[in-house]
Formats: structure tokens, C-alpha cells, sequence
């Protein structure tokens, strides 16, 4: 699932902030979740190739598909440079690419390369593009209306709504928040290319409650193939001020968190099945996080009941 890259935009569109704050003009860049569980974009290679593409805040470098390179001409050279890929199950080498120009709708991605792949087949699209590589303050994930507003200004105002504001910690460049599992506090990856959550092993067993709490259990796939999976059976998760009630979330321990010295630190990979419930947005310049929730009680959203503490 995953990782990668910077660049520059052209804005088209004006928005008016609330009283006190600055006025910020944005892009809009539309975008669907696939049947997979993914959130993809239009991604426009040299000015005039169309392909799908995942918008991923925790990856750190573009990745490119060999069909979508073979549309506009592009091979590894004979001796390419290699790029490491850290995904949630192991870390691959690929080979890279140039790429003359790649956008999504009228922002520019400013990153002239990619890592070419050729040896994995994604669930939706083998095409990555860091958030990272949007340049603008604010990243403005929308869900409800399926589109990522960018700017330059401070978070716009979100009306009739609840929200909390966490601070971000960087580590290996991706964007880390604190939350809590049955009360033991965590960090959590924001990982919008990541179309379900897990917790690794240190994060599960500090969080076990009793000794059935973290179950090996089987998954059956609509063929019969059967999958078999750790799950911990968690009784709450708090992420700011929303919290969730029975919370099961399943136990991986990616590889990347080695690279980064977290094996043994408590670690949640916050995918897309809990943050398609919010309305999130991503200060860069203040390095804060907010999520947002309409003003509505209990509220139910990608699988779960999420409410106000």
C-alpha cells in the first residue's frame, strides 16, 4: 500500500474565509473511493495521459505503473538509479523514472521522477502520489462532497460542526498524531493510502484488557478463500475528542516501523475506514490536524459510530 515526493499549483478558484482570518484561494481535485477501499484522482502525465492514482499522505515518493509509463514512452534505462519503497508489508526497490510534467486537475506535481513498478499489482491503481508533493499550507479532505480542496491559507471554517485539533509529529517525513486504545496512548499514522486501519503488536498488547482480547481469527473472501488475520477486540478508541465504542482493529507490524525505530513503540495505521468519516485538514505550516464532524450526535460513517466526548 504505499510511499513518496513536492510541487507548485495554479489557483483558480476563490474562497472566502470567516471574519479574522485570511482569505485563501484553492484547487479542487475531485475524487472517488474505489470498491477497494481507495481514495483515487485523475492524474495527468506530460499534459496528456489520464490515469488513475492514489493521493497518499504516507508516502514519500511518486510511484508509476509500467502500463501507465508505456502511455507516454517511458522505460528504466539500462543502469537506472533505485528508490526503496516502504510499504505495510515489506520495503521493495524499484527503478527509476523521469517524468516530464504529472498533475492532478490544475495543480502540478513538481516531482520529475517516480519509482517505476512493474512487479506489484495494487488493489485499485498502481500509481502513487505523495501528498507531500502538493505544495500547498492546507490539504482540505473532503469526503462527504468526494473532493481535496488545497491552499494557501489557514484551514477554512467548517459551519455546524464539531472538531478537534491535534498536533503532528514528523517522523521519516509522514504525518504522526497521538490517540488512545482502551486508554493506552499511541501514535497513529494519517495515511490516506491505507484503505484499512491496523495496530501493531505493541500497540495491541498494551491495549489488551483480558487475555481473549487479541484473537487470531479467519477471513472468508467472497471465492471461499479463507485468510487468517489477529485481531484486537478493543472496548474504546479515542482520537481527540471522538472517541469509538467496540473498536476492532486488526494486528500487522509493517516493516517500515523498523526503519524507523517504532517496533516497540505503540503504532496505529490510521487508513481510510476512519478517516472517510471525517472532514480532515491538514495544516502543514502549523503542523496541526483538524477532524471534523457534523454538529448531528451520534454519527454513523465507514463502519463505525464515532461520537463527541
Amino acid at each position: 500500500m504505499k510511499l513518496t515526493s513536492a510541487i507548485a499549483a495554479f489557483l483558480t478558484a476563490l474562497t472566502l474565509a470567516p471574519l479574522g482570518a485570511h482569505a485563501a484561494v484553492s484547487d479542487d481535485i475531485p475524487f472517488e473511493i474505489t470498491d477497494s477501499g481507495h481514495m483515487v484522482v485523475t492524474l495527468r502525465l506530460n499534459g496528456r495521459e489520464d490515469v488513475d492514482a492514489i493521493v497518499d499522505t504516507g508516502a514519500t515518493f511518486p510511484i508509476i505503473d509500467s502500463q501507465s509509463a508505456a502511455l507516454i514512452g517511458v522505460a528504466p534505462p539500462a543502469s537506472p538509479a533505485l528508490v526503496e519503497i516502504i510499504g505495510l508489508g515489506d520495503v521493495r526497490t524499484f527503478p527509476v523514472i523521469d517524468v516530464d510534467r504529472m498533475s492532478v486537475g490544475l495543480v502540478r506535481v513538481n516531482a520529475a521522477q517516480a519509482a517505476y513498478n512493474n512487479k506489484v499489482r495494487f488493489p485499485s491503481t498502481g500509481n502513487v502520489i505523495p501528498a507531500s508533493s502538493l505544495s500547498q499550507r492546507t490539504l482540505d479532505f473532503d469526503f462527504e462532497r468526494s473532493r481535496l480542496r488545497v491552499y494557501d491559507g489557514a484551514p477554512s471554517h467548517i459551519s455546524r460542526s464539531l472538531v478537534t485539533r491535534l498536533e503532528i509529529t514528523r517522523i521519516g517525513g509522514l504525518p504522526f498524531i497521538e490517540v488512545s486504545v482502551n486508554g493506552t496512548k499511541g501514535l497513529a499514522l494519517i495515511d490516506t493510502g491505507a484503505s484499512v486501519s491496523v495496530v501493531n503488536s505493541a500497540f495491541a498488547e498494551g491495549a489488551s484488557r483480558s487475555r481473549d482480547s487479541i484473537r487470531d481469527v479467519e477471513l472468508v473472501g467472497a471465492t471461499g478463500n479463507v485468510t487468517p488475520v489477529t485481531v484486537l477486540f478493543s472496548r474504546r478508541f479515542e482520537i481527540g475528542d471522538f472517541e469509538v465504542d467496540r473498536f476492532n482493529v486488526i494486528v500487522s507490524n509493517p516493516e517500515f516501523l523498523d526503519r524507523f525505530g517504532l517496533s516497540d513503540t505503540p503504532v496505529m495505521i490510521l487508513g481510510l475506514d476512519i478517516l472517510k468519516a471525517f472532514r480532515l485538514q491538514i495544516d502543514r505550516e502549523e503542523e496541526i490536524v483538524r477532524f471534523a464532524l457534523p454538529d448531528r450526535g451520534r454519527r454513523p460513517g465507514a463502519g463505525i459510530s464515532l461520537r463527541a466526548r
